[in-house]
């Protein structure tokens, strides 16, 4: 019970009032009062939109009303169940963003026949008309009927209601990128409508967001380089909006080139030589497009990547020769919403020739369940463990309680020192330093005198490993060489996610040591 209070106390003293506020009010309104679709409405008026070219989406739609959602597929027979839950709430919510409606090859007739079909008995779409799918959904709307200079009044008046159910449940009770992504999708609604209010609030809520989502060298707060990706998109496609169309939010035009090109600099900068993002916190492969997708639609956007020192991220890039090393020396963030951060400070990811060798493991699923705990465990990370607990107190599915505080000691350009407090209360500060020395890396711990614990190093799936007394050898080219006291080694199994619901075994490396450890990597 005292452990329970404890967890509830550390979750809930790190909220915002505002989001307290409106947890209570939003929780009475749909009890007493909850928001109706307004059937009947008609949009007072609207403006043609121009857009350039955007980069086209994943396909999704099937045919034939099959949908491949998360790496599951769904067929319906003569209706789509737009409120389909068999897969979970994600995928229910991937239904109703209407992202296929710019996937390679969609024509008009297909995807006017997919809104007419969820325009049937709109009220009755409870998972649509949830606010993020809202936002998501009416952004993809405008920017079809853009494309294909089609404005059937039927949608136009669709794409009006909705902003009148959005604009009473804006997410300020979660923040973070979903308040973002509710100021994006207002900001398509107030430059196609000319609506007062539409304008009035997606000034405020863009101004003062991305104000505050993104940090000082240009990534974006949550820490997921997944979401800085997909957030990165929707701010090229609101600067593309805005750069094409006639407005009076000249203020948030000049917000959003600021702070996309800080976010494009981040990237170009936490990017791997061949493109690839680590998967840090919740980031998976298949959600976000390409960062040279992204990169290519800001550059047509004309915005010119360029390398940054990275700050106020947490995180942090080596690079000797062959290898390249991104290091995690942030902490939870941000501390109102950390949603979406996993346990897994002082934690690195590393390249070898361009290819992934050691690998962040990535996430599978949202659902709140016993794998959702494991991907987010510390133990699922590349660092150390003490005791076989997490270091920060990772739990319900979204959810942190009592958090660990990252320290950085050194920051230079060939060695990065840095100490955790998340095994605290053992005894033990967590030290961690990456130093590059010619073609090599070396990676050492420090736990203390007498101390014990374990180094986990996972492995991506293309990665043969062989084992030599303190010796490992991968792809037979790169050696670690360890040294310390009592180490002992395991190479055990794991499941390396390579998308939603999509899991491969790969192995890791299980170190147990006492109080220190060293691993150098070289050729």
């Amino acid at each position: 019970m005292i452990h329970k209070l404890l967890r509830y106390y550390f979750t809930l003293k790190e909220l915002k009032f505002i989001q307290i506020r409106y947890q209570v009010w939003y929780r009475l309104k749909n009890k007493f009062f909850p928001t109706q679709y307004p059937d009947g409405i008609k949009a007072p008026k609207y403006q043609k939109i121009q857009l350039c070219s955007f980069p086209e989406q994943y396909v999704h739609y099937l045919g034939n009303n099959q949908f491949q959602f998360l790496n599951l597929d769904q067929k319906f027979k003569s209706k789509i169940d737009w409120n389909y839950s068999d897969y979970g709430k994600l995928w229910a919510y991937h239904l109703n963003y209407f992202d296929f409606l710019h996937q390679p090859e969609m024509d008009w007739e297909t995807g006017k026949q997919l809104i007419d079909d969820f325009n049937e008995l709109p009220h009755s779409r409870s998972e649509g008309l949830d606010p993020y799918p809202i936002s998501l959904r009416t952004i993809n709307w405008i920017k079809f009927l853009a494309v294909e200079d089609k404005y059937p009044i039927d949608v136009v008046n669709s794409i009006y209601a909705q902003y009148q159910v959005l604009t009473k449940k804006i997410e300020y009770h979660l923040l973070g990128n979903h308040l973002l992504e509710n100021g994006f999708s207002l900001l398509f609604g107030a430059v196609f409508f000319q609506d007062k209010n539409l304008i009035k609030l997606a000034r405020k809520i863009l101004l003062a967001e991305l104000e505050e989502q993104i940090l000082e060298d240009g990534a974006h707060f949550e820490l997921s380089p997944m979401y800085h990706l997909i957030i990165l998109q929707r701010a090229l496609d609101g600067y593309n909006l805005l750069r094409n169309n006639e407005h009076n939010l000249q203020d948030v035009e000049q917000k959003l080139k600021s702070v996309i090109q800080k976010m494009v600099n981040w990237l170009h900068t936490l990017m791997f030589g061949n493109g690839d993002i680590p998967m840090f916190n919740d980031s998976v492969s298949g959600q976000a497009l390409s960062p040279t997708i992204i990169m290519e639609y800001a550059k047509q956007q004309g915005f010119t990547p360029s390398k940054i020192s990275l700050s106020d991220s947490g995180y942090r890039k080596l690079e000797s020769d062959n290898f390249e090393l991104i290091a995690d020396v942030g902490n939870i963030a941000p501390t109102y919403q950390p949603g979406h951060a996993h346990a897994d400070a002082l934690s690195y990811v590393m390249y070898y020739q361009g290819k992934p060798m050691i690998v962040d493991c990535g996430i599978s699923t949202y659902e709140k369940n016993n794998q959702r705990r494991i991907e987010r465990s510390t133990a699922f990370h590349n660092t150390v463990v003490i005791r076989d607990t997490n270091q920060s107190d990772i739990w319900g599915g979204f959810r942190v309680g009592k958090r660990a505080k990252t320290t950085i000691n050194v920051d230079a350009e060939n060695k990065i020192l840095a100490s955790n407090d998340g095994y605290a209360r053992f005894g033990v500060i967590h030290k961690r330093s990456w130093e590059t020395t010619n073609n090599t890396i070396k990676i050492c711990d420090s736990i203390g005198k007498n101390k014990t614990g374990t180094s986990y190093i996972h492995f991506h799936p293309d990665t043969a490993i062989n084992i030599k007394g303190t010796e490992i050898v991968l792809n037979d080219i790169v050696k670690i060489l360890l040294e310390g006291k009592n180490i002992k080694l395991n190479m055990e199994d794991y499941q390396f996610c390579e998308g939603f619901n999509l899991r491969t075994t790969s192995k890791k490396i299980c170190i147990n040591f006492e109080d220190d450890l060293t691993c150098e990597f070289y050729e």
